[in-house]
């Protein structure tokens, strides 16, 4: 495709030579550990276990800053995989682009360890980069990702809302220094113009609209990328349209079972990754405004359904989720989250780290980033695309942090539901999707159990979780393969012994009662009638299954002509201790213990997997037999 010049900012030839030499690497020699603030040790918690803070942006900025194409074709797009996807590293692809976030952040940060504060190299990669992003724009205000002219609303949505955080940090430099060297004005007048262009193309394209009903994480930024521009530049229509859509999305977006949509179903990654960070773009700027409330309201909802669906283990350090049901990612657990708008949700706070944890994380980073004489002690950056420079990770820097004290967030745990009851069952449903979902509370342990049409190939249904108060999780059900044609073999249920995967990677759609009443799940979400618990339901056309919860565990019975296996994914540590003996396998973690007895004509196998959480391995357990077979789950504490 030929790149459409009329978009770009006209230069003379003498502009156009300022800035072209290399971006040089920093020396490290000159500046040391102590002369990065605080703040920038601070870990972005975007992703599981990423503790690289600003000294790992920083000393690889010069590698990203140089892979700009300062020539023709496509100058000014980032010919490097260090961000997307590397089968989608192309031109045309406007999210690759976002990394101009970060050029934006180290040419305006004023510090005195950053060589690239002004400095014309940056500035004129800065100013390639966003020339191209506009190149990529159709005439109507959407923008590309996955081939030329194919425009879309991710692309045009991650478009503005980075582009919002560029124009908001090149606005606060030249407030703070009036001689700083702001790019282009002509350059910046088509940014501005093709900004407002987007917004009102999203905000009032009927097709983005119902496309975010679906995909809600691809919507809900759009409430900052708005704010962010009505910030320099207010516009009563585009206030206007944005107000209107954030007031529609409160029952759009959101389940009446608490979840955001996604695919127009349940997806755990994209709800605590992507919008949660969508979430602290939305507190920084609805923050003591008229919307904040609304916004409060909206969040309260899905808090509560995440309380629901992450366990905490005992001693604090992560949580395990209730993912196996998800349709688009893989997500089995989650450390703390930087969740700003726990300041005013309480409940948030329990999923956040506190202020001493942090002090202790910045302390950690500082002695880890000289370790063993080595200086910076940083990652090697990958080209292979994913997160190895990711915008996200600058939102923690950038934008408005709350940490709740040790106090607070106690205070917090203590209201999560399954510790803050030990009786209880709870159901919700999605009258959307047709998702229901079912927690059962017990003295001796919590669980939850998933049910409905499959959907998506990777969903996988039944017992989600299990978990002990003292123990943390026992077992824990992940999702299936993307292709049909395939197994990853980590999903509890049951599996002909020819093959294939578990019957509860498809429909699941038991028959409920409780205490022998039948109980339908209504949409929304409450607790249900006390007592003992069960689900029936078909496995394919081939048998049948009950699973039954009850006051010191649970029990399934099978019934299934030709052979057949139960697998059991338990979650096993190093110090645990199992033993696999004939009719019972027993897992004793701690004061924990974990019995499972079971028909002695079924053949156990215990077989560790690749798939671990932490200090968690999996091991399926496979009970083998042939036409019934029955088995109890005990838990107990020592």
């Amino acid at each position: 495709m030929m790149v459409d010049e009329g978009a770009r900012a006209k230069k003379t030839p003498e502009e156009a030579a300022v800035g072209t030499g290399p971006v040089p690497a920093p020396n490290f020699d000159r500046i040391g550990p102590d002369d990065f603030a605080d703040e920038d040790y601070i870990s972005p918690q975007v992703w599981v276990n990423d503790r690289r803070g600003i000294p790992y942006y920083f000393a690889h900025f010069h590698k990203v800053a140089n892979a700009v194409r300062l020539e023709e074709p496509h100058r000014g797009f980032i010919d490097m995989a260090v961000h997307r996807n590397p089968a989608h590293n192309f031109p045309y692809n406007a999210r690759v682009q976002e990394n101009h976030l970060w050029l934006a952040y180290f040419y305006t940060r004023h510090a005195p360890w950053n060589l690239y504060y002004g400095m014309p190299e940056v500035k004129c990669r800065l100013e390639a980069v966003l020339e191209h992003l506009l190149t990529l724009q159709s005439p109507e205000g959407a923008i590309s990702e996955y081939g030329w002219q194919t425009y879309n609303l991710p692309g045009t949505s991650f478009a503005v809302q980075f582009l919002g955080q560029t124009v908001r940090l090149l606005h606060e430099a030249k407030a703070a220094d009036p001689s700083f060297p702001f790019i282009r004005d002509e350059l910046y007048g088509n940014i501005v113009t093709a900004y407002r262009k987007a917004l009102t193309h999203v905000l009032d394209n009927r097709g983005f609209w119902t496309h975010g009903k679906g995909y809600t994480n691809q919507y809900t930024l759009m409430w900052s990328a708005a704010a962010a521009y009505l910030t320099y530049y207010p516009d009563p229509d585009i206030e206007r349209r944005m107000r209107e859509r954030f007031a529609e999305s409160a029952d759009e977006f959101i389940s009446p079972a608490g979840f955001y949509y996604e695919a127009n179903g349940y997806d755990m990654g994209y709800n605590v990754g992507v919008h949660l960070q969508n979430d602290m773009i939305g507190y920084y700027y609805f923050k003591q405004t008229d919307l904040e409330q609304p916004l409060l309201d909206k969040e309260s909802k899905f808090i509560e359904w995440l309380s629901y669906n992450l366990v905490l283990e005992p001693d604090g350090s992560f949580f395990s989720s209730n993912s196996a049901p998800s349709g688009r990612t893989s997500s089995s657990h989650c450390e703390k989250k930087h969740i700003p708008l726990a300041e005013k949700l309480p409940l948030a706070r329990a999923f956040v780290k506190t202020r001493e944890e942090v002090s202790a994380e910045i302390a950690r980073a500082r002695l880890d980033i000289a370790k063993d004489g080595r200086w910076p002690n940083v990652p090697e950056l990958s080209a292979t695309g994913g997160n190895a420079y990711n915008p996200y990770a600058l939102y923690n820097r950038i934008l408005y942090r709350y940490y709740p004290a040790e106090s607070e967030r106690a205070a917090a745990i203590a209201r999560l539901p399954y510790i803050a009851s030990d009786t209880f069952n709870h159901q919700r449903a999605d009258d959307r999707s047709g998702l229901q979902f079912t927690y059962v509370r017990r003295p001796g342990y919590y669980a939850a159990f998933n049910a409905g049409r499959q959907k998506a190939n990777m969903q996988a249904f039944g017992l989600g979780l299990l978990w002990h108060p003292q123990g943390g999780v026992l077992l824990s059900s992940q999702t299936e393969h993307p292709s049909a044609d395939a197994s990853k073999g980590l999903s509890w249920g049951t599996r002909s012994s020819a093959g294939g995967r578990v019957y509860e990677s498809g429909h699941v759609c038991p028959a409920y009662s409780v205490g022998g009443q039948r109980v339908v799940p209504a949409v929304g979400f409450g607790d249900i009638a006390q007592g003992d618990m069960e689900m029936k339901y078909d496995l394919g056309t081939e048998g049948d299954k009950s699973v039954r919860f009850v006051e010191d565990g649970l029990s399934v019975v099978i019934r299934h002509p030709e052979p057949f296996e139960e697998h059991i994914p338990l979650m096993v540590a190093p110090e645990d201790h199992i033993a696999v003996d004939k009719g019972q396998v027993t897992l004793t973690r701690g004061n924990a213990v974990l019995i499972i007895a079971f028909d002695e004509e079924a053949t156990a196998a215990l077989v560790p997997k690749k798939h671990t959480v932490r200090q968690y391995r999996m091991h399926m357990l496979t009970l083998a037999t042939s036409g019934t077979l029955t088995y109890t789950m005990k838990t107990l504490s020592r």
